[in-house]
């Protein structure tokens, strides 16, 4: 198991463990524990994006994203949720994105992580996360974005971003335009605030892989949700890159 991030505790219990943070650890340990019985008692609402499995639970200041752990591919015919090993994946989820919050990486707010074990070495996970109301992915406000130039702030933001994620020593294992949040800062004048989430399978080292990795996987994203250019051309990619060499 890793070291418990400062500010965040573990809860042991028979059957499951969970890591989470101190000072919601009153309402996020029930949560976590109906996500395990099948939300018994709680009102969801499903969440788009992924493989399924991410729901709004809980209200107001009590509420958070949660994601169960499943497979993809070929794997998800023969183990759709279900996982091996001593080091689980949403402890470790839970302890990069939280190493990167505190270096300044603009990731979601963790609030813990959940696991359950099977028998020797299986088990099934989820994590929590804050809701961050009004949020939407980036390919959907890049979609629907009214004039080119509020296109432009939209690239120039998630650029900065990402220039910014790199410099806390962070890479995304799955870089894409629905795994960015844009939300409105409030105020008028104001940019728009650009989130990442979604850190399964990173990596405490960022030396595994150079940033413009992860800016190569963005514009393939970007071909892959546009694949005519309609709505982001070559010259957009040019321009979120270009800031992204700027910096923030």
């Amino acid at each position: 198991m890793p070291v418990a991030p400062s500010g965040f505790e573990w809860v042991r219990e028979k059957s499951a463990t969970l890591l989470v943070r101190a000072d919601v650890c009153r309402w996020i340990v029930p949560l976590l524990r109906a996500a395990d019985a099948g939300w018994v008692g709680y009102v969801t609402r499903d969440l788009a994006g992924g493989r399924g499995g991410t729901l709004l639970v809980g209200e107001g200041a009590c509420s958070a994203v949660v994601r169960a752990y499943r497979r993809g591919g070929f794997p998800a015919r023969l183990c759709h949720d279900t996982y091996f090993g001593w080091d689980p994946r949403p402890f470790r989820e839970l302890c990069v994105t939280e190493a990167l919050r505190q270096r300044g990486a603009p990731v979601v707010e963790v609030y813990g992580a959940a696991v359950r074990w099977l028998g020797l070495g299986r088990y099934k996970g989820w994590l929590a996360t804050r809701y961050l109301a009004g949020a939407c992915t980036a390919w959907e406000c890049l979609r629907s974005a009214a004039t080119a130039d509020e296109r432009a702030l939209l690239l120039q933001r998630i650029g900065y971003a990402t220039r910014r994620l790199h410099d806390s020593g962070g890479r995304h294992p799955d870089l894409n335009l629905n795994n960015i949040l844009i939300s409105a800062t409030g105020a008028t004048s104001s940019p728009p605030d650009v989130v990442f989430i979604d850190f399964d399978r990173a990596r405490r080292s960022a030396s595994y892989r150079a940033p413009v990795a992860d800016l190569a996987r963005l514009r393939r994203s970007a071909r892959k949700l546009d694949p005519d250019g309609r709505r982001m051309t070559p010259a957009d990619l040019d321009r979120l890159e270009t800031a992204y060499r700027e910096g923030s």
